[in-house]
């Protein structure tokens, strides 16, 4: 958490990702990091079972009042959900064959990011994210299916949504 806040009182976007907690100790371990998380971007089943709640607006909205400023679940097939206190979002995938989906999630992370550093809208940033985990899950392995910006972006012109 110290690194955290040293960061957002430096001006550095803040963001975390999780992995599976097998141990079950996700909250006490996580909460005093989530009110200096300025993107928190976990997958529909980690969220559920850090807070307990089964629908995406219920878990964005109890990760907010941990202070989280922008959720952002991965639903797998079904997309993602953002959600930042004022604008909320359901963005569909693109429609691709998955072979892997090793590193999706990561791959997912990097392409919203890459979106919020050069200044998009959370839409925009959530399609090209969906555009990312999609392009990785086509190929074996994490990085495989990752592709140049360029080709992410034809991608998304020519790939239709599920």
């Amino acid at each position: 958490a110290r690194v955290l806040q040293e960061a957002g009182k430096r001006g550095v976007i803040t963001s975390l990702d999780t992995v599976w907690d097998a141990t079950g100790r996700w909250m006490q371990t996580l909460r005093p990091c989530l009110a200096y998380a300025d993107y928190f971007m976990p997958s529909l089943a980690e969220a559920v079972e850090l807070t307990g709640k089964r629908e995406p607006r219920e878990i964005a909205r109890a990760l907010r009042d941990c202070g989280v400023g922008t959720v952002c679940l991965k639903l797998g097939e079904e997309g993602c959900y953002v959600f930042d206190g004022e604008h909320e979002l359901r963005v569909p995938v693109f429609r691709v064959t998955p072979v892997d989906g090793t590193g999706t999630g990561d791959a997912w992370d990097a392409g919203f990011l890459l979106g919020v550093l050069r200044g998009w809208d959370l839409e925009q940033s959530a399609r090209f994210a969906n555009a990312v985990g999609a392009m990785c899950v086509r190929a074996v392995g994490a990085t495989s299916g990752i592709r140049s910006m360029e080709e992410t972006l034809e991608f998304m012109r020519e790939t239709p949504l599920a």
